[in-house]
């Protein structure tokens, strides 16, 4: 059943409604989308016993005032702003329990550029293929295919399950849950990569470089892509390819020696020679990047970037496992 919970009476200037994203729609050219920041998105399901694909809120550093309009159970996860209740920070990676009526407001700012924020049974949101994730570009999904603004309402998409009843009824007791979750730490600089189909394309001088420099990032970047500002990058001659199949991650050089990473809303193909990949474990540390944050790339092998996707699941799923388990 569908309950109004949360009123909206600030929004900042990119706030959506996001999940996993559209699966098994690549083909057709459909973007994936979803949660820039996956892990900070399913991390913040789990901690409340939700399903970790459940629709989320993916709140854009910008100041926000939300008011509750019942007693909720709701989880904080990500970084670029300071959550607080009532004028009260309150933790961040932590199930909590806040009364209706509250208000919660997010202005401080915190390392990070993206935090998320899910609540009990996920938020109601718009199906479109199958996912609730907001596609800006198409309209499409989550709330009117469209960013949150002041004055719009979000109900929760279904009732709290028994684990839910049972974390609420700790925490009501003022009791917080200790999860020894690690933490990534956002002012970390380095992003690991691994080369690229098309690496070989650039010159000796430019691959070097990738390994040395530090890229900032432009303002002119979006959840589609990050564009990246350092010295030009060069081929080693006149290099076009077949619009080819590109993901979340795929690093592209530009004709004009400019570097774009592609983020979750990313077209499916491109024409510009991929020359990296950002591992699948460091994605959530760039999506928390802002304009004017640099990067650094660190070149891994695949065993290295297999075993630190598979650390960072196995995280989840620890946790995930420790919560179902719960009793009280």
């Amino acid at each position: 059943m569908h309950k109004p919970i949360i009123h909206i009476e600030q929004c900042g200037f990119l706030t959506t409604l996001q999940d996993a994203g559209r699966n098994n729609y690549l083909q057709y050219g459909i973007s994936k989308g979803g949660a820039i920041d996956m892990y900070a998105a399913k991390l913040a399901n789990i901690l409340i016993g939700n399903n970790e694909e459940a629709a989320v809120l993916e709140i854009t550093q910008s100041p926000h005032r939300f008011r509750l309009l019942k007693d909720s159970l709701i989880a904080f996860v990500g970084g670029g702003l300071q959550p607080a209740i009532n004028n009260q920070p309150v933790s961040l990676h932590q199930p909590l329990f806040i009364k209706k009526d509250s208000v919660i407001e997010l202005k401080k700012q915190l390392p990070g550029f993206r935090l998320y924020m899910a609540v009990a049974g996920g938020f109601e949101a718009e199906k479109f293929l199958n996912s609730s994730s907001t596609d800006l570009l198409i309209k499409a999904g989550g709330f009117e295919g469209r960013a949150l603004k002041k004055e719009d309402t979000l109900e929760t998409n279904a009732a709290s399950t028994s684990l839910q009843q049972q974390l609420a009824a700790v925490l009501k007791t003022s009791t917080k849950f200790k999860f020894n979750l690690t933490e990534l730490n956002f002012q970390e600089q380095t992003i690991r990569v691994m080369q690229g189909v098309e690496w070989n394309c650039l010159t000796t001088d430019s691959q070097q470089k990738i390994n040395t420099t530090a890229f900032t990032v432009s303002p002119q970047s979006n959840r589609m892509g990050y564009r990246l500002k350092s010295e030009t990058l060069l081929t080693a001659q006149s290099f076009d390819i077949i619009s080819s199949p590109v993901t979340q991650g795929t690093v592209q050089l530009t004709s004009s020696g400019e570097l774009i990473v592609l983020m979750a809303d990313a077209q499916t193909v491109g024409g510009y020679p991929r020359v990296l990949q950002v591992i699948a474990a460091d994605l959530p540390l760039l999506a928390q990047k802002k304009p004017g944050d640099l990067i650094q790339f660190d070149i891994v092998s695949l065993q290295e970037a297999e075993d630190a996707f598979l650390k960072q699941q196995s995280a989840l799923k620890h946790l995930k496992t420790r919560l179902n388990n719960m009793s009280v």
